[in-house]
């Protein structure tokens, strides 16, 4: 137990990648895999920690340095030092779902990470957890790898961008990872993805700064995927598919199932897969959704939704995560009860992801 006192899931930290783990690649894509480097740094040239290393603010410039990220006894160190007792990891995310639209090499490249990450767990796996990168570029072959990952590896997950390029979650196509997933009992786990490389992109080609595209694309781009497994019928179709909804933010999805709900009664017609409120869906005990420990509104979230849906997420080790506070911050809140407490940190990450 934690050094606060309580049982402490991490259900969405991050690192996990093994210094050379890209080397690990078939020699036919160590090519890609250059080109794709320069891209990535192109690309994210003014994200803290990537390109940008002096702010007058408060971001951590410096994050993904911290030997935590790619060592695992460095990162076990770092969760005893925040209070955490077992963390879910999940990998970076700049599209290596699609790879520069080469299926073969989004398939290669996730097959590979998938095995580094593995050998990063083997450390010390009843603490260290991991969820998998998957090419859903190609459905089918997607599937095939979560089974692979889940199967030989024992990943407790996936985890899959806001949207596919030009399809959107609820597109039939995916259905065969959702039922993989399913099948599996594994979580499903929306995790950004809208500003990644060669995203057909939602509204974040409107912006200049990081600032504006971090800002939108988190929380517009979950009410999109919060809107596909509901009105969309994922969650009809899958009656037992367990989703959660990462690194958004929290207060907006009060009022958004409102406002499904007020769409959905105004027009049920135009939702035929579906045959309930979409907050129905969403509060049946099978969704999530991430918290930051400074949230101002996380007590507005649990008087409107209930302790059922809260998930505590330390974003170990971003540049604007709140390491080595992020479990004290929330301990020490005077406007969360315990019990409420005790769910986000212990009771639905657990069922989030089938823990034992």
């Amino acid at each position: 137990m934690g050094r606060y006192g309580t049982w402490v899931i991490d259900a969405d930290g991050h690192g996990g990648d093994l210094p050379d783990w890209q080397s690990r690649l078939p020699p036919e894509f160590q090519p890609h895999m250059e080109r794709r480097r320069a891209r990535i740094r192109q690309h994210f040239a003014n994200l803290p920690g990537v390109g940008v290393r002096e702010t007058r603010g408060t971001a951590k410039t410096t994050s993904l340095e911290r030997p935590g990220m790619t060592d695992p006894k460095a990162r076990l160190e770092d969760m005893d030092l925040e209070g955490i007792d077992q963390t879910i990891m999940f990998p970076g995310g700049a599209g290596e779902e699609w790879a520069g639209l080469d299926r073969d090499f989004a398939i290669a490249l996730c097959r590979t990470l998938n095995d580094a990450r593995a050998e990063f767990l083997r450390y010390e796996p009843k603490r260290l957890m991991s969820v998998a990168k998957l090419p859903l570029i190609d459905p089918a072959a997607a599937a095939a790898e979560l089974r692979r990952a889940v199967t030989e590896h024992g990943m407790v997950g996936m985890v899959t961008p806001q949207h596919v390029r030009e399809k959107n979650l609820d597109d039939p196509a995916f259905d065969v990872v959702w039922r993989t997933a399913e099948e599996l009992g594994v979580a499903v786990c929306v995790h950004g993805g809208g500003q990644a490389i060669d995203q057909v992109p939602i509204g974040v080609d409107r912006w200049k700064t990081r600032l504006e595209v971090h800002a939108f694309t988190h929380p517009v781009g979950q009410m999109m995927a919060v809107m596909a497994f509901t009105v969309g019928g994922i969650l009809h179709r899958f009656p037992k598919l367990r989703v959660a909804f990462l690194e958004a933010n929290t207060a907006w999805l009060p009022f958004w199932l409102e406002r499904l709900d007020e769409h959905w009664e105004l027009t049920p017609e135009q939702a035929p897969h579906i045959d309930r409120k979409p907050s129905e869906y969403f509060l049946s005990g099978r969704c999530f959704i991430g918290c930051d420990p400074d949230e101002r509104y996380l007590p507005h979230v649990v008087d409107a939704l209930g302790e059922g849906v809260l998930v505590y997420a330390s974003d170990y080790c971003h540049w604007d995560c709140r390491f080595p506070d992020t479990v004290k911050l929330l301990v020490e809140r005077s406007d969360l009860s315990a019990q409420a407490k005790k769910a986000l940190f212990e009771d639905n990450p657990r069922r989030l992801y089938a823990l034992a």
